[in-house]
């Protein structure tokens, strides 16, 4: 593989993962309306969680996603 077939690669593997990250935050979105809208509070607080661990994940990624740009400049 070439230098500029491991940029494009980079390059690509980025794109996803930003477009991952930010489909992960939408997901974030509705499970924290979702918990809103549970009738139990037991629910809301897990429904709340997972939205928050779900936003770390995305983050983390959006994160190594910054980093593969990084390495293409």
């Amino acid at each position: 593989m070439t230098t500029g077939e491991r940029a494009g690669s980079r390059e690509r593997t980025a794109a996803v993962m930003h477009s991952t990250a930010e489909q992960l935050e939408e997901v974030e979105a509705t499970l924290h309306r979702s918990a809103e809208a549970a009738p139990e509070e037991t629910a809301r607080q897990r429904l709340h969680s997972v939205a928050d661990q779900v936003t770390t994940r995305a983050k983390a990624i959006e994160a190594r996603s910054r980093r593969l740009s990084d390495e293409e400049d």
